[in-house]
């Protein structure tokens, strides 16, 4: 783990001068105004990403969390199992529904 942070490290300056060379690169060609369009590009995407990233996390609790702990609750009382040997089932049981609901 140390070896792979470290080279994740090196590239690190690599990235910067990456995005440095990306704005040089529109500011000489596009000037202000296409600075301006990439920073507001960037800063959509970027957005984008968050609320899908958001309403991922809403979903996998909503269709997968709370479904698979009140249905391992319930079998708790039916099933001569404990809490702990059911829930890994209910909980792959509800991911693939919620894979196949999309």
């Amino acid at each position: 783990m140390n070896d792979i942070m470290q080279q994740a490290a090196t590239h690190l300056p690599d990235a910067g001068n990456a995005f440095t060379t990306a704005k040089v690169f529109i500011q000489d060609r596009f000037g202000t105004p296409g600075l301006i369009a990439a920073g507001l590009l960037l800063l959509s995407i970027v957005g984008l990403l968050l609320s899908k990233a958001f309403k991922m996390s809403f979903d996998i609790v909503r269709y997968v969390v709370v479904p698979a702990m009140a249905v391992t609750f319930v079998a708790t009382y039916f099933l001569p199992y404990s809490f702990v040997y059911i829930l890994p089932v209910t909980v792959a049981f509800f991911s693939i529904v919620l894979i196949v609901k999309g």
